[in-house]
């Protein structure tokens, strides 16, 4: 497998948002299978320290939750930062294809890898854009029977939930 779906929980939007859950998981676009998976809780001091920024309005939304998603994203253990990142990269370093939000995720995984001082082990042209992928796909969530297994708002849950409507993606553009 050479497809990976990443998705971020963060404190924030923007491009230093702190990342508190890395979800990260190998699939097979023709099937759907799930391969080798990744999930780690991020110390939110130490991302803070490292310069990340907390967003107010990302918190109180983030409040409003459900209390699965957020015992999920403050639940031990966390790995700091720099540790968190470098296994990442490593998870992704035999990826061709990198799958998430590339506006949000890919944004904040590169950002964080350059402020870490961590070079990428995957290629720039790795960043694939599930947006783009179900626009031209003509998929839409509300459309489909879509069901969804798991926390919402678990980075790795929804990292499993957005390989299906990915797959069903793939498979409308091969027809």
């Amino acid at each position: 497998m050479k497809d990976v779906m990443l998705d971020f929980e963060t404190l924030g939007t923007n491009v230093n948002a702190p990342v508190v859950q890395i979800g990260a998981c190998y699939f097979d676009r023709q099937t759907g299978e799930i391969g080798k998976t990744l999930k780690l809780n991020v110390s939110l001091s130490s991302m803070v320290k490292g310069g990340a920024k907390i967003d107010g309005e990302t918190v109180e939304w983030w409040l409003k939750q459900s209390e699965a998603a957020r015992k999920s994203i403050t639940a031990d253990p966390k790995e700091n930062d720099l540790n968190a990142f470098i296994l990442l990269n490593e998870f992704l370093g035999s990826a061709k294809n990198i799958w998430s939000h590339a506006t949000f995720d890919f944004v904040i995984l590169t950002e964080t890898l350059r402020r870490l001082n961590i070079k990428p082990m995957f290629h720039y042209k790795a960043a694939k854009d599930i947006r783009t992928l179900t626009d031209l796909a003509k998929i839409s969530l509300t459309d489909q029977n879509f069901i969804r297994e798991g926390v919402h708002h678990d980075a790795l849950e929804d990292c499993k939930f957005q390989v299906k409507y990915c797959v069903a993606a793939f498979q409308a553009l091969r027809k």
